[in-house]
């Protein structure tokens, strides 16, 4: 038996408050000349230079058209587990825009009172701290289409973007210049295009052994205005996933098998979070916001 329930989800939220908001730039001509043509490995100019940037901002895929298409991937509706999800990620790359943030913390243990001076360190559950927030864009008719920023806990500040069929990385401190990889590593191509957005449901597909449909809930986002929750469907289970970093100065992608993960899918059909914890602590929260009609 399928099971429905009504899309309450609001149009049109406010900026964001966690992560902290932030405008992705727009390029000058000059700039995307040079790297375009060019093709440089790497440009040796200063960060404020070396950022995709100028005072022209990209439009907000956030504030982009709500789609409106009914939500009826599959004969079994959304018990359909292996069919909703694929659904889902057909519709990300479908879109002619989205917004997505992201939140990475990583647990520990710690030592607690009397108990650690009488028998070392005792294992304890904290709330896992945030190492990294950030967020993914992406806008058809944008130049650049792609951009993927993370800020991380320790300062560093990372730009990867998907510019003219190229991709380009930069940092605060590791890489002052842009580097513009060639040929691009497998990290390259994962993390700087627009496939990013996808990247997770399409990794629950291809290795999730036991992906479940857990029942109807709201999903809860820190986005303003959605705090309260948006309608929508759970599923749960294991997979391998591919964790993304920048180190020094290229990016790096590692498998990270056994990681557990929750996914809301809305009654549209798009994704609108999904959480994963890997084994040793690591997690990802990613909170995904309006997709503009292909």
């Amino acid at each position: 038996m399928s099971t429905s329930m009504p899309d309450t989800s609001p149009v049109g939220p406010g900026p964001p408050r966690d992560p902290a908001p932030h405008t992705p730039l727009r390029p000058s001509r000059l700039l995307c000349l040079t790297v375009g043509l060019a093709c440089l490995a790497a440009i040796a100019s200063g960060w404020g230079l070396t950022r995709l940037a100028t005072n022209e901002p990209l439009t907000d895929p956030a504030r982009s058209s709500v789609l409106t298409a009914p939500f009826s991937p599959t004969r079994e509706g959304p018990e359909n587990a292996r069919e909703t999800v694929e659904t889902a990620a057909d519709l990300v790359d479908a879109a002619a825009s989205f917004h997505i943030t992201f939140t990475l913390t990583d647990a520990g243990t710690v030592p607690v009172g009397a108990a650690a001076a009488m028998a070392g360190a005792v294992p304890v559950s904290p709330p896992a701290p945030t190492v990294a927030h950030g967020h993914a864009t992406y806008d058809a008719a944008a130049e650049p289409a792609f951009e993927h920023y993370v800020d991380n806990a320790d300062g560093e500040e990372v730009y990867r973007y998907e510019l003219d069929g190229r991709y380009v990385v930069t940092a605060r401190s590791e890489l002052p210049g842009l580097l513009v990889p060639d040929p691009p590593s497998a990290a390259d191509r994962y993390l700087c295009s627009r496939t990013f957005a996808s990247a997770r449901l399409r990794e629950v597909l291809r290795s999730s052994p036991d992906l479940a449909f857990a029942g109807a809930e709201r999903a809860h986002l820190a986005w303003p205005g959605r705090e309260a929750g948006d309608a929508a469907y759970r599923y749960t289970g294991t997979f391998t996933a591919m964790r993304g970093d920048f180190d020094d100065g290229a990016n790096t992608l590692d498998a990270v098998e056994g990681a557990e993960f929750q996914l809301w899918i809305g009654p549209r059909g798009y994704p609108r979070r999904f959480d994963y914890t890997s084994p040793s602590g690591h997690g990802e929260r990613y909170e995904f916001h309006e997709f503009g009609a292909p």
